[in-house]
C-alpha cells in the first residue's frame, strides 16, 4: 500500500474513534467502512467495525459508547457505508483525558512481543475478560504509544469496561452513606481520586451527585464507585 493511502486509512482509523468516543456509531462505522475499503486486509479496522456494528445492533439509534476522544481535529460526518446517514456529532458529559498508561511501568513490562501480546488480548476480549485484556494491551501502549490499533482496542474496552460498573452499580439516584468506620477508611491506601470521591460521601448525596462531583472523568468514577459499593465501603 503506497504512503498517501496508509496516511488515508491512520486518518480515517483515528476520525472514527474519536467519533467512537463521542458516541456517534454511525459515523464511526462509516470512516472504518472507508477505511476498509481502502485497506481490507487491516485487522485494526475489521475489529472495530466487529464491535461498532455489534453496539449499534443494541443501540440503533447509532448513539452509545463512553469512550473518548484521541484529541484529532473535531469530527465533521464522513460518507461510507454506515447503516443511515452521519449524525451530529455530541460532547461528552465529562472532561476528554486519553488512555492513561502512567500505571504501567514500560520498564520490563513486555514479556512477550507486542503482536502476541494483543493477540491474546483480543482473545479475552471476546471471551468477556475484560481486565486480563486491558492489562495486556496497558503493556503495549506503554512501551510503543504511538500505536494507533492499541489505543483503539483500549477506548472499546475501555467503554465496554465502563458499562459493567454502570451495570453493577444499578440505580445512580439513591443516596449512599459511610458503612465502615472511620478508623477503617484512614487505613484504606487509598488513591488521591479514591479519598477526594469518598470524602463527599455525607449521607445526602445521590451516586449520581457523586459523579458529578467527582475530581476523575466519568469511566474513573464508576470504576471507583464500583468498587465502593462492592467492598461495602458506601451503600
Amino acid at each position: 500500500m503506497d504512503g498517501a493511502r496508509s496516511q488515508e486509512v491512520t486518518r480515517l482509523l483515528k476520525r472514527g474513534l474519536n467519533y467512537y468516543g463521542l458516541g456517534d456509531l454511525r459515523s464511526a462505522i462509516g470512516c472504518w467502512e472507508e477505511a476498509r475499503q481502502l485497506d481490507p486486509e487491516n485487522q485494526a479496522v475489521h475489529d472495530y467495525l466487529e464491535t461498532a456494528y455489534e453496539e449499534f445492533e443494541s443501540d440503533p439509534s447509532g448513539k452509545a459508547g463512553v469512550a473518548e476522544p484521541l484529541g484529532e481535529e473535531d469530527p465533521t460526518p464522513v460518507s461510507g457505508d454506515a447503516p443511515g446517514p452521519a449524525l451530529e456529532a455530541r460532547e461528552l458529559d465529562d472532561d476528554p483525558t486519553p488512555v492513561s498508561v502512567a500505571q504501567v511501568d514500560p520498564f520490563g513490562a513486555m514479556d512477550d512481543d507486542p503482536d502476541t501480546l494483543i493477540s491474546g488480548a483480543l482473545e479475552a476480549y471476546k471471551a468477556g475478560r475484560l481486565e486480563d485484556a486491558w492489562g495486556e494491551l496497558q503493556k503495549v501502549a506503554s512501551a510503543e504509544p504511538e500505536r494507533l490499533d492499541v489505543q483503539g482496542y483500549l477506548q472499546l474496552i475501555r467503554a465496554d469496561r465502563a458499562k459493567v460498573w454502570a451495570r453493577e452499580i444499578g440505580d445512580q439516584g439513591r443516596v449512599v452513606q459511610l458503612r465502615r468506620p472511620t478508623q477503617d477508611l484512614m487505613g484504606m491506601k487509598l488513591a488521591p481520586d479514591e479519598g477526594f470521591l469518598l470524602s463527599q460521601v455525607d449521607g445526602s448525596l445521590t451516586l449520581a451527585d457523586l459523579i458529578s462531583l467527582s475530581s476523575s472523568d466519568r469511566v474513573r468514577t464508576l470504576e471507583i464507585l464500583a468498587r465502593f459499593l462492592r467492598e461495602q465501603i458506601i451503600g
